[in-house]
């Protein structure tokens, strides 16, 4: 018997033409709907407790008929977990950095997620992770959302 080969890890950078918070949290929103349909497990990493707790909110209030089931840094099990700064605990399976530093741990992950929108301070961050991920070995996968 062969064993199974491990799944290759994979980093998607997502550059909305947008530059409001608002709109970016919008399509992140929409993101997080799609990995939960898709039965996936999430971690989605912020840089502040305003950021998590206002995108907690919102996720709240994304759409009554499309619950999401999610919690803040594990208070309770859910599919979809939020976190400020570090992930305490990694699901392994998606990464959701919404955090403009590099991701330590994203080794830990089957899919590591970038979403980026026009801030200037968010391109240059990107540009540095994106350089980061090459260094790594890995070729992120772009794509430019109108």
């Amino acid at each position: 018997m062969t064993a199974t080969p491990p799944l290759e890890k994979d980093v998607i950078f997502y550059v909305l033409g947008t530059n409001t918070a608002q709109q970016r949290e919008a399509f992140i929103a929409k993101l997080v709907n799609k990995i939960h349909r898709e039965k996936r497990l999430c971690d989605i990493r912020f840089a502040s407790e305003e950021e998590m707790t206002r995108f907690d909110l919102s996720l709240w209030q994304y759409h009554p008929e499309a619950f999401i089931p999610h919690s803040v840094q594990q208070t309770v099990q859910a599919p979809i977990q939020l976190w400020m700064g570090q992930v305490a605990s990694p699901c392994q399976d998606v990464l959701l950095n919404v955090h403009p530093d590099f991701p330590q741990n994203f080794q830990l992950y089957n899919r590591t997620i970038e979403v980026l929108d026009q801030t200037e301070h968010l391109i240059q961050m990107g540009r540095e992770r994106w350089k980061a991920y090459k260094k790594e070995g890995l070729e992120p996968t772009v794509h430019k959302i109108k």
